[in-house]
Formats: structure tokens, C-alpha cells, sequence
């Protein structure tokens, strides 16, 4: 409402006027919209449209990007000094960044269901030091790669050739060597992947039995040994020589990768977010079966679960198993199991392509888990019935909103009923 007012309207023309006689670029300026945050160079009316429509971004009280003189003995909050460290022209980051930081950006000033933003805001930061490094050249005057876009592609060849970490080391220092002075180049593979790891989210380790009668998590996290059937959690246990500490090592280890986080993701790419509602707002709704929403499995979980039907960004997943060799010839017994979740939200053409199937378990071999299976399934069960119950807080970037994501498992695809 106060966006409509006379004094709102007359305080972003004395703005957008005393902005533009200090603009670098004459007829545009750096927009600083709660959706620009002051990245994009706009025209006049453009930016006049964002502030009447979106707002300033929170907290921008000096405009340190339009000619008021800032100093560090003036920008003394936390929210002033992100804003001068973002002061980066991303025109040429890759999309993916914009999008991905902002939407942090929204969820941790937003905050959590439970009212904290701490590990939101933590990925913000750790996404603005990748948007500082998609925007530092390589080395001076290079114009084909920035730091960011030469490691993702470096660490992609390292992984596709299988180099081992001592080969990835020594091609650094080659490369330090070949470059001119001043080359951004980590210094080691330890520090490279320390560099990308924000475009990722990470995974839990969870120990487990050898047996496979139980996982060390929730009552036995501290257990040592198999309460069923009295295996050691450990396959080797060593002292340093210092005797100070302690090195096991587990016998086996579970992987686990959120799921909750991974379908947040999803919304946090305006396109990304606008196909999440295809089956409700672009789907042809004649009657014939063309998608996993025209099925009778679909409309009966609308039918009997009503709340949930009507919110279209709730997810229907397909939770898919099976066991793979992933050492080919050289062992011909071997048997790892990945939990594939399928979001079914999208478009037919997007629903069976490989990014958007979502890695949620690892379970480890070297035999199948066979009648097991629900043991090593736990954890993702686990926040697959708080998505159905509670939700979760999420940030619709193609809506500009948060909304109460769900879940729900509408089907499962195995060989489990053969077996």
C-alpha cells in the first residue's frame, strides 16, 4: 500500500534523479530492487516500474552505487556491508548464480519455518564469494574464463578422466607455472573443491551396521557395537602416536542426501519454479493420458487429501531403486543401491531427464540389501513424512512469495515385487 502513495512516488523520482547525474553508464543505473539488489544496469522508467513494484532491497539506506559518499565509519551493519561487497557487475555471471543467490538471499531474510535463518544465510555468503569468483578473470586480462568457470571446468575433466588427487596437484603447479603473474588458481585440489563446494549441498554420513540390521543414528548414534547382533561398528580402531587421539574407521557408511534442501532448490529458479506448476496451469486437460497427472493415482490423491491438491506447488515424487556394479569387470559381485527421487510436477519432456532426477540415498555394497532395504531408507522416509505432514518453509522465486511445501510418494518404481 505505501508503495502507491504520492510521497512514496515523489522520494523514487528525487532518487532516480539524483541517481542518474552520477551514473557511470549515463542513460541507466544499477537498479536497486529487492529482485536487482543493485546487479542489473536498467533505464529510467524500468527502475522506476521495479521500486513502485518490488521495493528497495532491505536495508539500502546508503546508495553507495548512486553517488552517496559511503565510508567504513558509515556502513557499520552487517546488512550495509553485504551490500558493498556484492558491488559486482553480474552481467556476465551465469545465470544459475543470480538466480540461486538471490533466492538464498529471500530464504534467509525470510527465515525458516522455526523462525531461524542461520543456514540460509550461510549459503548466501557462501554463494556471493562463487558470484566474486564467476567475476574475477583468471589472470589479468584473460577474457575466455573466469576463476569459477576454469575450476567447475577442470574438476569435471579430472573427475571424467579419473586423475587422482596427486596428478590434479601437479597440473596445478604446471598451470602456475604457465600463467601469467597473478594467475586465480587454488593451490591444490583440496582448496579447489573447497572453492566449488557451494554449488552443491552436501551429504550425511551415517554408519552402519555390516549386517545391515541397523543404522548409528537417532538412539544408536553412540553405539559401538550392533545391539542385534553384536558387530562392531568399527572395522579398525588406532591410536596417533601421540596417543591424543583417536583415528576408526566405520564398515560401513550410508549416504545421505537431503531431500529437503534439494526440493527447496527447485523453486528457487523463477523458470524452474513456473514448470513446477505445468501439470496445473499448462497441462491440456482432455481426458487422455499424456501425463503422470491425468493418472487415477494422481486425481485420487487430490480427491482424498484435498489441502494438499489444491497448493500445485506441493511435489509428487517417484522414488526409484535398483542395484548397479560400479566396478564393471574388476569385481563381478558387487551391488551399490541409489534412491532416485523424480519430481513429477514437471512437463513430460523434463520429467525423465537426468538433472532432474534427485540422488537421495547411496546405500553401499559389496551385496544387495535386500529384505533390509527399509533400514537404509530411514533417514529419507523420515523427512519425507515431515514434507507431508508439516512442510516446509519455501521461497517461490517466479511468484516473489514463500508458501508451506509438501511432498507425497506417488509411486515407486523397483524390482523389489519380482523379487
Amino acid at each position: 500500500y505505501f508503495r502507491s502513495t504520492t510521497e512514496y512516488r515523489r522520494g523514487v523520482n528525487n532518487f532516480i534523479e539524483f541517481a542518474f547525474t552520477h551514473s557511470e553508464k549515463g542513460n541507466k543505473i544499477l537498479c536497486p530492487c529487492k529482485k536487482c539488489v543493485n546487479c542489473s544496469w536498467l533505464e529510467a522508467n524500468i527502475v522506476i516500474e521495479h521500486l513502485i513494484c518490488d521495493g528497495f532491497k532491505h536495508g539500502y539506506r546508503l546508495w553507495i552505487f548512486h553517488g552517496e559518499a559511503s565510508s567504513s565509519a558509515h556502513c557499520t551493519t552487517h546488512e550495509q556491508v553485504q551490500v558493498e561487497q556484492r558491488a559486482v557487475d553480474r552481467d556476465e555471471i551465469p545465470e544459475m548464480l543470480r538466480d540461486m543467490a538471490y533466492g538464498l538471499d529471500q530464504m534467509g531474510e525470510g527465515g525458516a519455518a522455526d523462525g531461524s535463518s542461520g543456514d540460509a544465510n550461510n549459503d548466501v555468503d557462501d554463494f556471493y564469494r562463487l558470484v566474486d569468483d564467476a567475476s574475477q578473470e583468471l589472470y589479468p586480462g584473460c577474457k575466455t574464463f573466469s576463476k569459477l568457470n576454469f575450476l567447475v571446468r577442470l574438476l569435471h575433466t579430472k573427475f571424467l578422466g579419473g586423475w587422482s588427487d596427486k596428478s590434479f596437484d601437479m597440473l596445478l603447479d604446471l598451470l602456475r607455472e604457465a600463467f601469467p603473474e597473478g594467475a586465480a588458481l587454488p593451490k591444490n585440489f583440496y582448496e579447489a573443491k573447497k572453492t566449488v563446494k557451494s554449488l552443491g549441498l552436501g551429504y550425511i554420513n551415517i554408519h552402519a551396521c555390516e549386517n545391515d540390521c541397523i543404522l548409528f543414528w537417532k538412539q544408536y548414534e553412540n553405539y559401538t557395537s550392533c545391539p542385534k547382533c553384536n558387530t562392531s561398528r568399527w572395522k579398525m580402531e588406532r591410536k596417533s602416536l601421540d596417543g591424543k587421539r583417536f583415528h576408526k574407521v566405520p564398515r560401513k557408511v550410508l549416504r545421505y542426501f537431503p531431500i529437503k534442501e534439494r526440493l527447496q532448490r527447485l523453486y528457487i529458479n523463477p523458470e524452474m519454479a513456473k514448470n513446477m506448476r505445468w501439470h496445473d496451469e499448462g497441462r491440456t486437460k482432455d481426458g487422455l493420458l499424456r501425463h503422470p497427472a491425468d493418472s487415477p493415482a494422481w486425481k485420487h490423491l487430490d480427491t482424498v487429501h484435498p489441502t494438499f491438491g489444491n497448493e500445485s506447488r506441493n511435489i509428487r515424487l517417484a522414488l526409484a531403486t535398483d542395484g548397479f556394479n560400479p566396478f564393471r569387470s574388476l569385481n563381478s559381485t558387487h551391488s551399490t543401491w541409489p534412491v532416485i527421487a523424480i519430481p513429477y510436477n514437471v512437463p513430460p519432456w523434463m520429467c525423465m531427464k537426468q538433472p532432474n532426477f534427485i540422488l537421495s540415498l547411496l546405500i553401499p555394497g559389496p551385496t544387495a540389501p535386500g529384505n533390509d532395504m527399509d533400514v537404509y531408507t530411514e533417514p529419507l522416509i523420515d523427512d519425507l513424512e515431515s514434507l507431508w505432514r508439516e512442510g516446509i518453509r519455501t521461497y517461490d522465486a517466479s511468484k516473489g512469495e514463500f508458501f508451506q511445501l509438501r511432498a507425497a510418494v506417488l509411486t515407486t518404481i523397483s524390482d523389489y515385487p519380482g523379487l
